[in-house]
């Protein structure tokens, strides 16, 4: 069963002499620079899209820098007595 999407295309031949057909066929073929290939695949990502990774990068990007240069720790309110550190940990009664 052939799948919906399928579309037969017909391929036309191309009459070239047999001497250049045996060269193009053990020539390398190109391979596509990293950027090209890079390029090619954020044109295919809808406008939107690319705003909004490009958007959450920058969110992530200012709280990164935000929580290296701010001391988020305010000092204790003066009408308020520093709470005691207590442990997550069940303690054990004195009886």
């Amino acid at each position: 069963m052939r799948h919906p999407l399928h579309v037969a295309l017909s391929v036309p031949v191309a009459a070239e002499a047999p001497a250049a057909a045996a060269v193009a066929r053990h020539r390398k073929p190109r391979r596509p620079s990293p950027v090209r290939v890079a390029l090619a695949a954020l044109a295919s990502v809808p406008p939107a899209r690319r705003l909004a990774a490009g958007l959450g990068a920058a969110s992530v990007l200012a709280a990164t820098v935000l929580t290296a240069t701010v001391d988020p720790a305010a000092p204790v309110a003066p009408d308020r007595v520093p709470a005691r550190q207590s442990s997550t940990f069940a303690k054990v009664s004195g009886d």
